[in-house]
């Protein structure tokens, strides 16, 4: 429990699920999907064909050359636990969503990877957190 100003942090480890999935056969083979599958149109269909995608992929060069290096995003979200839309308590969750795998694989709820929960009796503002 919160008391006062202090403010709890809970950490989830991702790190053996990642793990998992670079063991998994499987998984690993899906791990290359957006290494082979780019818009051959021009058209943005995924994140492979966005332009955040395109500027990493000239700007760190190095990088793009081995499929397997992770392209993570961080993903923060308010939830109302109590369901009663309360202003008084906000809970945050941190996600991180794989980008290495297909995009109707990646925010599927087997392969989303929790790492931070932030419970708080005060409604947490997006200015206090700072990644």
């Amino acid at each position: 429990m919160c008391q006062g100003s202090k403010k709890m942090l809970k950490h989830f480890p991702f790190i053996l699920l990642l793990t998992w999935m670079f063991i998994t056969l499987n998984l690993l083979r899906l791990m290359q999907w957006h290494h082979k599958n780019e818009s051959r149109n021009g058209l943005v269909w995924c994140v492979v064909d966005s332009k955040a995608w395109v500027h990493i992929d000239t700007t760190w060069p190095s990088f793009t050359i081995e499929p397997w290096n992770l392209r993570l995003e961080l993903v923060l979200d308010r939830v109302d636990p109590f369901g009663n839309q309360s202003t008084t308590w906000s809970t945050w969750l941190v996600i991180i969503l794989n980008h290495n795998l297909p995009p109707w694989l990646t925010t599927k709820i087997f392969f989303l990877m929790f790492a931070l929960l932030i419970p708080g009796k005060k409604s947490m503002k997006n200015s206090n957190i700072d990644i």
